[in-house]
């Protein structure tokens, strides 16, 4: 193939896409969420859980960010008695302070779940899992292409 010496015809995908997953048993997801698949189930963006650092990173391996809530919802009794329409694409999180500020010039890098609503450009001792690559910061947010196959690329 040789460079260009003409324009082109080109096409492009959309980049948002709607999933469906089950609910983790009892928990709250809000509009907007930032979402993970914790077992197979939906639950907010969180870092990982444990009682020291080695069992949230073995909990935060499990992790995979998905997307954002359509709704709000609260997760029934049990695993998956509710579910979720989940959008995949580019969103806006807020930025984590200190050491995990980003600028533009971690466009196109892996950033990391803080919370349900923030990212972070750190994953200190592994705690946290992929949220997406950075897309922009702009307008004081983090703009990240989050989507399962992204988190799963991205952590491989």
């Amino acid at each position: 193939m040789a460079a260009l010496t003409a324009p082109r015809l080109t096409s492009q995908r959309a980049t948002n896409h709607e999933h469906h997953f089950g609910v983790k048993a009892e928990v709250q997801i809000f509009a907007g969420a930032l979402l993970i698949l914790a077992a197979g189930y939906l639950r907010p963006g969180r870092e990982g859980q444990g009682a020291d650092n080695t069992a949230k990173a073995a909990d935060a391996a499990t992790y995979r960010a998905v997307g954002i809530a359509a709704d709000t919802i609260k997760g029934g009794a049990g695993d998956g008695d509710e579910s979720l329409d989940v959008s995949s694409g580019v969103f806006p999180f807020a930025i984590g302070g200190g050491g995990d500020a980003l600028t533009v010039s971690d466009i196109g890098k892996p950033v990391y779940v803080i919370d349900d609503q923030t990212v972070g450009k750190t994953n200190p001792n592994s705690i946290r899992c992929v949220a997406g690559a950075l897309h922009d910061v702009a307008d004081g947010f983090a703009w990240v292409e989050v989507s399962p196959t992204i988190s799963a690329a991205l952590t491989a």
